[in-house]
């Protein structure tokens, strides 16, 4: 598979991973950034080609799609993902697109309240409809949110504060988000995964005590679960600069999915499209210990 592929949301966790990842297949690709920054020139610098664009400008969504014939769709934590995705198919099915990977929730549930999750709901749906090859991931919680959602209060006082302490759920490593992208996206065979929705969990569930357990092993040091209610939870997100409103009212109606264990599941999907087993959570806090610790 020679032709350039496209990466969305190219400087985020999974963008970045996956770029990684097709550059070791020796792929060809096209990053579409919002801003053109110290990021964007470092991915020029490992032999990408960086365009700007908006999904809500559809002229930008022309330009960046013109010549690609498969790409990942990650559309940033914001309101409007219906109408970028709405924008996004029509300029895909302009160029011709045969395989659209795109990020999606694993509580993707008509009775779900959250706005954000509402969204990726319809969304599906517009890029099944498009007839653009759509291949819609729905991941488990991600390892990354871990990092600000736990370092500062496990580095200054050896606590973790989280709601929902009998809730059961999965925690993904982002790597093996961006794996399973990227071997769908150089697919010798897209056809077996087109129209699919790919539940992609961990290699285990956890509870509240159990991540606050997992991250005190990790970096040696006794970490203490302590239970919050939801509203005390998104009132302490609200302090980290990437949590929008929209974020936060997500994140007061996601906790009722969690609650109710629409993210206590394990399966085979990583493994059997990339063949290899998922990575566990403290993988990842262990390449980030750093964060943890005084």
């Amino acid at each position: 598979m020679n032709a350039k592929i496209l990466i969305t949301g190219a400087t985020g966790t999974t963008g970045q991973y996956t770029i990684a990842n097709l550059l070791e297949k020796g792929a060809k690709i096209r990053a579409m950034v919002r801003t053109m920054d110290e990021r964007s020139k470092k991915l020029e610098l490992l032999g990408v080609e960086v365009i700007q664009g908006d999904f809500l400008n559809l002229t930008t969504l022309r330009n960046a799609l013109k010549g690609i014939k498969r790409t990942y769709l990650c559309y940033p934590f914001k309101d409007n993902l219906p109408k970028g995705a709405a924008y996004f198919a029509k300029a895909a099915r302009e160029n011709g697109i045969e395989l659209t990977v795109a990020m999606s929730q694993m509580n993707v549930h008509e009775n779900s309240s959250s706005p954000a999750t509402q969204n990726h709901l319809i969304t599906e749906d517009i890029l099944d409809w498009a007839n653009i090859g759509a291949v819609h991931i729905r991941p488990g919680l991600f390892a990354s949110n871990y990092l600000n959602m736990a370092g500062p209060t496990v580095k200054a006082y050896g606590k973790f504060y989280a709601p929902n302490p009998q809730a059961v759920y999965t925690i993904i490593h982002p790597q093996d988000i961006s794996d399973v992208v990227s071997d769908i996206l150089t697919s010798d065979n897209i056809k077996k995964h087109i129209g699919k929705k790919y539940l992609l969990a961990g290699d285990k569930v956890y509870t509240g005590k159990e991540v606050a357990r997992t991250i005190g092993k990790v970096i040696n040091k006794n970490v203490e679960y302590i239970p919050i209610t939801v509203n005390q939870w998104v009132e302490a997100m609200k302090n980290d600069p990437y949590v929008n409103d929209f974020l936060a009212k997500h994140l007061l109606e996601f906790s009722k999915d969690i609650d109710s264990g629409k993210f206590n599941i394990t399966n085979n999907v990583v493994k059997d499209i990339t063949g290899h087993e998922p990575r566990s959570f403290a993988s990842y806090i262990q390449e980030f210990q750093y964060l943890f610790t005084s």
